[in-house]
């Protein structure tokens, strides 16, 4: 998942400073910084459209005779898409614009989107059952919950919150973890828990808001998890259903 920084206030003299030059309230982002996330963003699109092609590839055999797994799939690649999609549109786009403010929501709503996405295809095809749809039903829940609450609600002003609930509704997968290990590949379990172990280093590199590079930094953690789950789903799931 893309994860975002959450809404902050304008710069303290009131101005905003347009296309690369984006403010923060602790500093501004420098010409260099801003270049190398966008950077990141092109890549992270390249790569969801790639990775949904080659998924759409793999289900094309078997779709046909089982359409749940199929559409599972789909929503996980629809989920990857939108956080990729609306992260690059959010950071893209110019300061200061009515815009700027609906794609903020957006991106943060598409993290909540992504996260029960991957859960989808994990715990609705590889786990399944009381426990793997049980679990999979409670995280839409709660995902189209949370998305709702960044659209319509008020924005939060308290950055580490919006993490917080992130990692916590990505990480109540750990009560998969047996049951999935009996069904996946040891190298596809590998890939699941490094994807989990990259979004939550990357974190460490998003709050570190004087650190320079610091939303790069987060952005390839970010764009490496999503490449783990990617790969898992990929090896172990879509070629058989």
């Amino acid at each position: 998942m893309l994860l975002r920084a959450p809404p902050f206030p304008e710069p303290r003299n009131g101005t905003a400073r347009q296309g690369l030059e984006q403010s923060h309230p602790w500093r501004d982002y420098d010409r260099g910084e801003l270049i190398a996330d966008a950077i990141l963003h092109g890549l992270g699109l390249a790569f969801g459209l790639v990775a949904c092609g080659m998924l759409v590839v793999a289900i094309l055999p078997w779709g046909g005779r089982n359409p749940l797994g199929a559409l599972a799939i789909l929503i996980y690649a629809a989920g990857l898409m939108a956080m990729l999609g609306c992260s690059a549109l959010y950071n893209l786009t110019p300061s200061g614009t009515p815009r700027k403010a609906i794609l903020r929501r957006c991106d943060r709503a598409a993290i909540f989107i992504m996260i029960a996405g991957t859960y989808t295809p994990f715990a609705g095809i590889a786990v399944g059952g009381l426990l793997g749809e049980g679990l999979l039903a409670g995280v839409w829940v709660a995902a189209l919950a949370g998305a709702a609450k960044v659209l319509i609600g008020q924005p939060r002003r308290r950055q580490g919150i919006d993490v917080l609930l992130y990692l916590l509704l990505g990480w109540c997968g750990v009560v998969l973890v047996r049951p999935l290990s009996a069904v996946l590949s040891p190298d596809g379990l590998a890939l699941l828990a490094a994807g989990g172990v990259l979004y939550t280093a990357g974190t460490v590199f998003y709050l570190a808001c004087r650190l320079p590079y610091h939303y790069a930094i987060w952005h390839a953690f970010v764009l490496g998890g999503a490449a783990c789950h990617f790969f898992a789903v990929l090896r172990d799931i879509a070629p058989v259903g």
